[in-house]
This record gives structure tokens, C-alpha cells and sequence, in this order.
């Protein structure tokens, strides 16, 4: 009975089979290319007959596919919504991006996300660093409690991940924690003083993600070259207002649109030309940018030269299409070219929400602001949620 029961906890905290599938699925995702069943089965130790019927189970789920030409094995699609919808669901990762790219750029070391699971740490993403001797973790990294001797101080736990490699880990938040980690040589004692100030730094909020407040104009105009789509806000000859997502090109100082043959929204705007156009990212740090002004259909583009640069670029932006391919499939149809100055414009990261007063690019503060005034940025006063 001892025996019976002993065995029964056993199968309920490691079901062989699923511990199996796990396996095969970590080492196809791993491997550089499809792998063979016989390739599969001696690198996971489990026997062709048993691992064929794991892996046709994982097909059936969309788990795992099958090359119809040579009969090897990869990861499947079906991999790509379950890795969404966690993700979707793991706040920390929703930063982890912007933070790792920050201590990659400082340190040069590689920079990981572990995740409380069970009693140990699962590795949930990583970015690689930047030098030529770095750390390149095995995808399905995993850490048990007794199984990182480290030590704490000043909020940075630290101990070695294996042999000669060392690792620096700050807390998020009660379930996640950021890591740097790289050779010991330059991470261990003295000369890693310089990488646990920077990781306590960017883990406590003092780093990649400055919270809310204003964007500055080199950070707006990366935020606005990126393929987002921009909401246009204009009033319909019903007197209601209406909005149209929209591809746009922003060069500095002007947002650009072009209409497609016959489309309603630019017949409104020539008629009303008072326009607010907004572009948003859902994601930390949740920055947005919202401009008004007059659209502009007057542009001095007799020879289209103008219309045609901001079409191939609107094509390469978002379409990933040959802009040269494109425009010569065009040749001869007529394209009209909108262009908007904003009279105001308000660039604003965080969940607080600015109100104005606004001010300039240079931080002077502005009064009234007529059609020939520079744009303004929201000022750096907030109040409620966004």
C-alpha cells in the first residue's frame, strides 16, 4: 500500500508522458532546424515508437508541424497563440522589452526575465546581449529554490547560474524578477559594482521607463516613424463628427496623408479642413500624440515628385512593399496629397493625462496660438487618469 500511494504522488507531480511532450517541444523549438524523429528521439532519450505518437498527438493540436517533403518535425503555429495569449496576461513582460534594451545598451550583458512557477523560476524572455563573450540561455530555463546559491544586498540577489557564469537579479514584483547575467569575471565582487547599480536603477523605475510626462522631439519623432496607425477626427457634412484610421508620414513638423481615389473622409475635410489627428501605442509606455490644425490640400506638388515620395515610403512603412514596384504599378492615376500642421500638439507617455497650459519644443511657455505659431507639447502638469 506504501508502495501504491508512494507511486500515485509520484504521477501526480510528473506525468511522464506530458513531461515527454514538454521535452520535444523545448528541443524542437531549440534546434536551428527541423529535426528528423530518430534525431529527436536519441536527443531526448525517448523511444521512436512512443515519441511518434507524442509528436502525432502535438500535430493534431497544431502543436507540432511536419515537413511534407522530408518528414522532419518543428514547432507548429498553434505555439504562437498560447505564447500570445500568456503573454498577454504576464504583466512584467509587458516591460521587459523596454528595460532589457536599456541594460543591454549599458552593460552589454545578457538580460532575462524569470517568473515565479511552482517553487523554483522559469525563464519567461531574454535578450541577448551585445559582447563578443556572452551568455546565450537554452530556451526552457529553469531555476528550483536550492538550486541558485546567492547572496542579497541593497535589493540585488546574486549568486552563479553555472560554471563561470554570473547572475545579478533585482525583484519587480512578488512573482518576477529581472537578471543580468554574463561570465563571472565581470559581474562577480568588485568589478560588477557598476552592473547592480544599473540593474537596481532600471528595476525600480528610475531607467527605460521614466513613467508619465511629456515626450521630448527626438523620442516623438521614433515614436511616430513606427507603423502605427494614426485616427483622423473630422466633422461630416451632417454636422457629426467622424473619425478614419489612417496610414500617415510624419517628417518633423508635418503629418502627411493621402487619400485613396474617392474616399468620402477627404471630401469632408476639404469642405471643413479643421481636423485633430491622433496615434497611440496600447502597450507601456503607453505613449499617444494628438495634433490639431487645418489640413491642407493646397500642397506645391505640381509634378507629383511629393505625393509619389510619401506614397513609397507609406509603402515600405506598413505594407513591407517595393516602393519603386508599387509606384510604377500607379504610373498615371491621380493622388492628391494632404499635409497637416498641427497648431497644437500634445506628445504625452504614462497613464496621467496633461491639460494645458503647453509648451514649445524649446520649453518656453505659450499663450494664445494662431495659425503661424510653432507646434506646442503638453506641458508637464496632469491630472486624473487617461
Amino acid at each position: 500500500m506504501t508502495i501504491r500511494l508512494a507511486l500515485a504522488s509520484s504521477y501526480r507531480s510528473c506525468v511522464p508522458a506530458v513531461a515527454r511532450a514538454i521535452q520535444a517541444l523545448e528541443h524542437l523549438a531549440a534546434a536551428q532546424q527541423p529535426l528528423a524523429l530518430s534525431a529527436l528521439s536519441r536527443a531526448i532519450d525517448v523511444g521512436p515508437s512512443s515519441l511518434l505518437a507524442i509528436l502525432t498527438t502535438l500535430g493534431r493540436a497544431g502543436l507540432v508541424s511536419r515537413s511534407p517533403r522530408d518528414g522532419r518535425y518543428l514547432p507548429g503555429p498553434g505555439l504562437v497563440a498560447l505564447g500570445t495569449a500568456a503573454a498577454q496576461r504576464l504583466e512584467p513582460l509587458h516591460t521587459f522589452d523596454l528595460m532589457a534594451a536599456d541594460l543591454v545598451d549599458q552593460l552589454g550583458e545578457t538580460v532575462l526575465l524569470w517568473i515565479q512557477q511552482g517553487d523554483g523560476l522559469a525563464m519567461a524572455a531574454a535578450r541577448d546581449g551585445t559582447r563578443p563573450l556572452r551568455y546565450v540561455p537554452p530556451l526552457g530555463l529553469r531555476l528550483s529554490a536550492s538550486g541558485f546559491p546567492s547572496r542579497a544586498h541593497q535589493g540585488v540577489v546574486e549568486g552563479e547560474l553555472e560554471p563561470g557564469v554570473w547572475m545579478l537579479g533585482a525583484s519587480l514584483d512578488e512573482r518576477a524578477m529581472l537578471a543580468v547575467v554574463g561570465p563571472a569575471a565581470r559581474l562577480r565582487g568588485a568589478v560588477g559594482a557598476n552592473a547592480r547599480r544599473t540593474l537596481s536603477a532600471v528595476a525600480g523605475g528610475e531607467g527605460a521607463w521614466p513613467g508619465s510626462g511629456p515626450i521630448e522631439p527626438t523620442e516623438l519623432d521614433a515614436f511616430l516613424s513606427q507603423a502605427l496607425v494614426a485616427s483622423l477626427s473630422y466633422l461630416a457634412d451632417d454636422g457629426y463628427p467622424a473619425s478614419v484610421p489612417l496610414w500617415y508620414d510624419w517628417d518633423g513638423h508635418s503629418f502627411w496623408l493621402i487619400p485613396s481615389p474617392g474616399a468620402e473622409w477627404a471630401g469632408h475635410v476639404r469642405r471643413n479642413p479643421r481636423v485633430s489627428l491622433s496615434v497611440s501605442e496600447s502597450t507601456p509606455p503607453l505613449r499617444r500624440v494628438l495634433a490639431r490644425g487645418p489640413m491642407s490640400s493646397t500642397v506645391d506638388d505640381l509634378d507629383g515628385s511629393q505625393c509619389r515620395t510619401v506614397e513609397g515610403r507609406l509603402a515600405a512603412r506598413y505594407a513591407r512593399l517595393d516602393a519603386a514596384r508599387l509606384l510604377e504599378g500607379r504610373r498615371g492615376q491621380s493622388r492628391s496629397l494632404l499635409r497637416l500642421v498641427p497648431e497644437q500638439l500634445i506628445a504625452w507617455r504614462g497613464l496621467l493625462r496633461p491639460v494645458a497650459p503647453a509648451y514649445s519644443a524649446s520649453g518656453s511657455h505659450l499663450g494664445s496660438h494662431p495659425a503661424s505659431a510653432p507646434p506646442r507639447r503638453a506641458s508637464g502638469r496632469r491630472v486624473g487618469s487617461g
